[in-house]
């Protein structure tokens, strides 16, 4: 008995993280500094603690600005980063594990407030970058994009105004295309 317990236990310590469900949490800790490098490790854990202690999370970035976690749940995050940078988060599942997990992570960051751009990349739980062209298409064009609702797993995209500098607000608002992309695992 006591060799079965044992055995038991050292196959389950030789499991890999993600054997267990991946919380974006725990993924949100572990990114590196690179990634947003005016916000340390202390921040993000402040921002879960804020968060869980119900109080606004709201920190003092590295560049003497605001960074606020708008929303923080198992699979998804959201961080206004800077004035004019948005962060989306979410996991999606892949058919062929990345780092041992059938998880990534999709990262939507938003630049610009009057004329927003986004770029999408896509990272296994351990923060290895991987080609998000594998499981999204893309367009071209200067894009916006977000999350589609869950439980759907697609990104929405609108047409950019970014190149466009003489578009009033009525045209910003009125974008000529809006289209949802399926995420492919």
């Amino acid at each position: 008995m006591k060799r079965f317990l044992i055995v038991c236990f050292l196959m389950s310590s030789l499991l890999s993280p993600c054997e267990a469900q991946t919380k974006m949490r725990d993924v949100f800790l572990q990114m590196p500094d690179s990634l947003l490098p005016y916000l340390t490790a202390n921040n993000r854990l402040d921002f879960i603690d804020f968060l869980d202690s119900g109080m606004k999370a709201g920190v003092a970035n590295e560049l003497g600005g605001k960074s606020e976690m708008l929303t923080l749940t198992d699979t998804t995050l959201t961080l206004q980063a800077s004035a004019a940078k948005l962060v989306q988060m979410q996991l999606m599942p892949v058919s062929n594990p990345v780092d041992s997990c059938n998880q990534v992570v999709c990262v939507i960051t938003t630049y610009g407030k009057d004329a927003p751009e986004s770029r999408i990349a896509a990272y296994s739980v351990r923060w290895r970058k991987i080609d998000v062209a594998l499981h999204l298409a893309l367009p071209q064009q200067p894009y916006v994009a977000s999350f589609a609702p869950l439980p759907q797993m697609a990104v929405c995209l609108k047409q950019s105004t970014a190149l466009d500098p003489i578009a009033n607000e009525t045209q910003k608002k009125d974008v000529p295309w809006l289209k949802n992309i399926e995420w492919k695992p």
